[in-house]
């Protein structure tokens, strides 16, 4: 009997000696989350700079056809045209820097798909070493039951 209360002892409680690598795999994982969270605000903050520039050359091209229209002086078209090639330099910054953000953010993705499979790897294996436990758990509470019945048994 005094064998069965000692397993009793060390079995209550689930030990998965792996846990603290699980514990940074999941950390890891959510700075990932985070990361491509912020990339992609990034992205779509970088993306209407984009449209705005956009807008302006387009509004620029438009004002610079009515100055044609209106035979302006040559000074004011050539300040339009330097302008519209400034504008034409910032967008194609712009356009880079999108690309640059649109390759980090696949990335970042990739990283956070290989992240969280290997969080998931163990995961399963945190599971089934659980359920390993539970079902030695349920033996020993199984033999400790039988032993306590076959001492009652033999007092009567």
């Amino acid at each position: 009997m005094n064998h069965a209360k000692n397993t009793r002892i060390n079995m209550a409680r689930f030990d998965f000696k792996f846990q603290h690598i699980l514990n940074i795999r999941k950390h890891k994982e959510n700075i990932l989350q985070e990361d491509l969270s912020q990339l992609k605000r990034s992205f779509q903050h970088e993306e209407s700079v984009l449209w705005g520039m956009e807008d302006k050359t387009r509004e620029c091209l438009f004002k610079l056809k009515e100055l044609q229209a209106e035979l302006t002086s040559i000074r004011e078209i050539l300040d339009y045209h330097n302008y519209l090639g400034s504008l034409e330099k910032d967008i194609a910054a712009q356009k880079t820097r999108l690309e640059s953000l649109s390759i980090e953010i696949d990335d970042t993705l990739s990283k956070l798909i290989h992240a969280s499979q290997e969080r998931k790897i163990l995961e399963k294996l945190r599971e089934r070493k659980w359920n390993e436990w539970k079902l030695e758990d349920n033996k020993e509470d199984q033999e400790f039951m039988d032993e306590i019945a076959s001492i009652s048994h033999e007092r009567n």
